[in-house]
């Protein structure tokens, strides 16, 4: 049994990217791969956490945790995804430290499994875009933010984290500013499909960036010609996107206490540099563009 659980983080297309693989549940199903509905662990798994704290899950009750998820006897991979596990949104930079509760609840939740391969995958984001995105509202900047230094902040750090609480899992990260051409991938990532099953919902990004007319050229050119790789096809999106891409649709307001375009330059930076710092820790597997 393989159980991969995408954990995060907020506002990186997590309720996307579920809707995407339900779309598929049907052929994905016919791998020994279950997509159960969230409705079915998203209020068991956190008390089943609390219970195993300091213990583990024995094998019988990590089955029927697992058969009442899946309702069924047997499978060969079930894909969950809950950002909210390891945080709420408002708790996100909890002790000045980004996803700090990350490391003791997933340690909880690899105690539900304790005799499961477990797999995590994340998508990551600049900061500065994720932190205007997750603040409700501007008045609530401050308590939101509390103490944390933004020149400080790394999903590095988190990763690192990560890896220390779950050193068995591995971790496949991707870049939430790559998901309009990195989309498929990251669904297969994460349903552990190969790259030659038929899989719908691969542009399903693509499309709220990309002009109407673009897409339904970009449709009927896949049809026609269609890529012998994944490498063709991303060159292909790439080509499309660079033509036919929706300004509107991606331009991005900023505007919170005591910003302004400096730090928003050296956030993003930062950020760029923070990704080949991502590639380079064991265990994990970066998506690329």
């Amino acid at each position: 049994m393989n159980i991969s659980f995408h954990i995060g983080a907020h506002y990186t297309y997590g309720s996307t990217l579920m809707r995407g693989l339900l779309k598929n549940r049907s052929t994905l199903e016919q791998h020994g791969i279950i997509v159960p509905s969230p409705a079915r662990y998203r209020e068991v798994l956190p008390q089943m956490m609390k219970r195993v704290k300091n213990s583990r899950a024995t094998a019988e009750a990590e089955q029927i945790i697992i058969e009442d998820i899946t309702e069924m006897d047997a499978c060969d991979r079930v894909v969950m995804s809950y950002e909210d596990l390891i945080c709420q949104p408002q708790a996100i930079f909890h002790g000045g430290r980004l996803y700090g509760k990350a490391q003791f609840k997933l340690k909880w939740l690899r105690n539900v499994f304790p005799n499961s391969e477990m797999e995590f995958h994340i998508g990551v984001r600049n900061p500065a875009t994720f932190i205007p995105e997750a603040v409700p509202d501007p008045a609530g900047y401050a308590e939101f933010i509390g103490e944390t230094d933004l020149d400080s902040i790394l999903w590095s750090d988190f990763i690192k984290s990560v890896r220390a609480a779950c050193p068995d899992v591995p971790v496949t990260v991707f870049a939430y500013e790559d998901t309009p051409l990195t989309w498929a991938q990251i669904m297969r990532e994460l349903a552990g499909l190969g790259p030659m099953v038929p899989i719908d919902g691969g542009l399903d990004i693509l499309a709220m960036i990309m002009k109407r007319e673009g897409m339904k050229r970009l449709r009927t050119y896949l049809n026609t010609h269609r890529p012998q790789n994944e490498l063709q096809r991303r060159r292909i999106l790439a080509a499309f996107l660079d033509k036919y891409v929706d300004e509107d649709a991606i331009e991005e307001e900023i505007d919170l206490p005591g910003w302004d375009d400096a730090l928003i330059t050296r956030l993003t930076d930062r950020y760029e540099d923070d990704l080949y710092e991502i590639e380079d820790i064991p265990g994990v597997r970066f998506i690329q563009p």
